[in-house]
C-alpha cells in the first residue's frame, strides 16, 4: 500500500474560495491510489479543525460526511459529461434536511443553523448552492480517469482531465495502443 502522504489539493487547478472548501472535501480521498484521509473520527476532527470548524465527530458523522462527499463527487462527474446517479441525489436531499441553513442579514447569505458536523455540511451546501446560482459550479469537475476534483479554467469549460500531462496522456496512450494492437484474423 502506498504511503499516506497528505493530499496535494492545489494540483493541478485550485478552485477559488469559497468553492475551494468543496474541492478540499472531494479530494480527501485518492481513489486512484486507494488512500482515504478521513478514515477515522480523529482524522475527520483534525481535518475539520484545520479548516476552522469545531466538532467532535463520531463514526456516524464520518460515514455521513463520506456519503455526502461521494454524492457531491457524482455531481461533479455530471459536470464532466457523466450521468448523475439518482442515489447520490437522494443522499444530498436527505442530508440537506439534517444540516439546515438559515438566512443571515448581518453577513448576507445562507449560513448553517447547526453546530459541529452539521455546521460544516451546512457551509458546504450553501457554497454549492451559491456556486450553482452564479455558474461557477459547472467548472468544478472530477477527472474522468482518476476522479480527482479540479477547477476547469478553460475558456469554454471543456477540460475532461485533472491534468493533460497525467490522466489525459494516460488515456490517449491507452486508446492509441488499443488501435495499434493486432486484430484477430476473421474466421473463414
Amino acid at each position: 500500500m502506498p504511503a499516506r502522504l497528505p493530499p496535494r489539493y492545489d494540483l493541478p487547478h485550485a478552485a477559488p474560495p469559497p468553492l475551494r472548501l468543496v474541492q478540499l472535501l472531494l479530494n480527501s480521498r485518492d481513489a486512484e491510489n486507494g488512500i482515504e484521509w478521513l478514515s477515522s473520527p480523529s482524522e475527520l476532527r483534525a481535518w475539520l479543525v484545520a479548516r476552522g470548524y469545531r466538532a467532535s465527530p463520531d463514526e456516524d458523522d464520518r460515514r455521513r460526511l463520506v456519503r455526502v462527499r461521494e454524492a457531491l463527487r457524482e455531481l461533479t462527474l455530471e459536470n464532466n459529461g457523466h450521468e448523475f446517479d439518482a442515489t447520490a441525489r437522494d443522499v444530498l436531499e436527505r442530508e440537506t434536511k439534517r444540516a439546515p441553513l438559515r438566512v443571515s442579514f448581518s453577513e448576507p447569505g445562507l449560513v448553517p443553523a447547526g453546530t459541529g458536523t452539521d455546521a460544516f455540511l451546512g457551509d458546504v451546501f450553501a457554497i454549492v448552492h451559491d456556486a450553482m446560482r452564479t455558474g461557477t459550479w459547472q467548472r468544478l469537475k472530477s477527472c474522468g480517469n482518476c476522479h480527482w476534483a479540479f477547477y476547469d479554467e478553460s475558456k469554454n469549460r471543456s477540460a475532461r482531465w485533472c491534468s493533460m500531462e497525467l490522466c489525459g496522456n494516460r488515456l490517449k496512450t491507452k486508446r492509441y495502443r488499443g488501435r495499434k494492437r493486432p486484430q484477430p484474423a476473421p474466421a473463414a
